[in-house]
């Protein structure tokens, strides 16, 4: 039998699981635990059709009490993961799987069933890198997960913003009919995407995303924006009044999804956006760290930071194979030593530089954790950063300069996919 089918058992006490891939069959019930696991009721049948399209087959994996078989066991603990691919620094689009809807049963937490479902996922990936979005932050990082991109909310009041004379104008913004968003906005994002931390979504991405926003009320909008090469940026957004009825009730515009592959497009979007009526303030939520949207008006002042979070998670789980898939820039070499208790395999010493990257049979000028490589990996932190936290240990200080230009992308890494 393969490791996956023998299961990976793990317990504390008297609580002890087995893991293995679900049966389709066995999808709706790991759907429920999940959403149970966020206070929430189990699945209407009017909305099963779209989450059922989004559990494929062989992408969940269950964790039992008992021997994960017969009337005795009892599904405690569930994790998905969904092949995608993730751009890196160098442009690079390199396979990474999605891991969400990761939850353990109320009674059976802290006792060893998530670390048995993220160690037999992670030993069984065929990617080189796993990504995802963590709602609690203390527990990603004893699997080898780091912050890879983050994010920040940004609050314009509407009322008072106006552009500069600079700011392009833009090529062709239009107004989809509702019913032909699900179809155009897809084709957008692949004719935008394009940055280090941005992936591909999954052919059910769309659909299950329109449900979650309809049922959170407010209807959907979208502007796209079409250049020289066709569609090629689009901004998702809905519109709603808040504050009640007193005197602080205001109408919101919610930007909930924005992606452009040019100035022009992210210009032109940001015009449409502004121009509609009746709108008090514009919050965008998620977006880029370096997205320079103050430089957009006259008065930088009308647009501020409401919060700066993580976004997405990052974990090596092929070190060699990962090193070699992005561009490093700069010159010189350095010789850095990974420590990865979960997936010994990557334990070991690399050799990384513009021209390679691979295994080096010297001692390490900078060591730590896989964790902490995986941080680097995107370009959102330094190594500097790292080493002065005391995440890496620097064992030859002159290395450390070096390390600083190869890791460095260019600009900050974002992701604006919600898995």
């Amino acid at each position: 039998m393969s490791e996956t089918e023998k299961g990976t058992e793990t317990g504390t006490g008297t609580v002890r699981a087995a893991t293995r891939v679900l049966e389709v069959h066995e999808h709706r019930a790991a759907l429920d635990l999940f959403r149970d696991s966020l206070h929430m009721p189990p699945v209407s049948d009017a909305d099963w059709p779209v989450l059922e399209a989004s559990l494929e087959p062989a992408s969940v994996r269950g964790a039992f009490s008992g021997s994960g078989s017969g009337s005795g066991s009892r599904l405690v603990g569930v994790h998905q993961a969904t092949a995608s691919d993730v751009v890196v620094p160098g442009d690079a689009r390199v396979a990474v799987e999605l891991h969400h809807r990761f939850a353990v049963r109320n009674g059976h937490t802290r006792s060893g069933v998530g670390r048995s479902l993220m160690t037999a996922a992670l030993r069984s990936a065929t990617a080189p890198l796993a990504m995802l979005r963590a709602s609690e932050g203390g527990i990603y990082g004893r699997y080898g997960f780091a912050v890879a991109t983050r994010c920040r909310e940004l609050v314009v009041d509407r009322r008072r913003a106006r552009l500069s004379e600079h700011v392009p104008a833009g090529h062709h913004t239009y107004a989809p009919a509702a019913g032909e968003i699900a179809a155009l906005l897809p084709v957008a994002y692949e004719g935008s995407r394009g940055g280090a931390g941005t992936v591909s979504r999954p052919g059910w991405y769309e659909a299950l995303l329109t449900q979650d926003l309809e049922s959170a009320g407010g209807f959907v909008r979208a502007f796209v924006h079409s250049g020289p090469e066709g569609e090629d940026g689009f901004a998702r957004y809905a519109v709603r009044r808040v504050g009640g009825d007193g005197p602080a009730a205001r109408t919101v515009l919610e930007v909930l999804d924005m992606h452009h592959g040019t100035p022009q497009a992210w210009a032109g979007l940001w015009r449409s956006l502004l121009d509609v009526e009746l709108v008090d303030e514009i919050r965008a939520r998620q977006r880029p760290l370096d997205e320079p949207v103050e430089w957009l008006f006259t008065d930088p002042h009308v647009c501020r930071t409401g919060a700066v979070d993580d976004e997405t998670w990052l974990r090596l789980t092929d070190v060699g194979a990962a090193l070699r898939a992005r561009r490093f820039e700069g010159a010189g070499t350095v010789v850095i030593g990974v420590e990865d208790a979960l997936l010994p395999a990557n334990s070991g010493h690399y050799r990384v530089g513009p021209e390679t990257a691979g295994g080096a049979g010297s001692g390490p000028q900078i060591s730590g954790s896989v964790a902490a490589w995986s941080a680097l990996y995107l370009g959102a932190v330094r190594p500097s950063a790292l080493a002065a936290t005391g995440a890496l240990r620097v064992h030859d200080p002159r290395a450390l300069k070096t390390a600083d230009e190869l890791f460095w992308a260019g600009r900050e890494p974002w992701c604006g996919t919600y898995i």
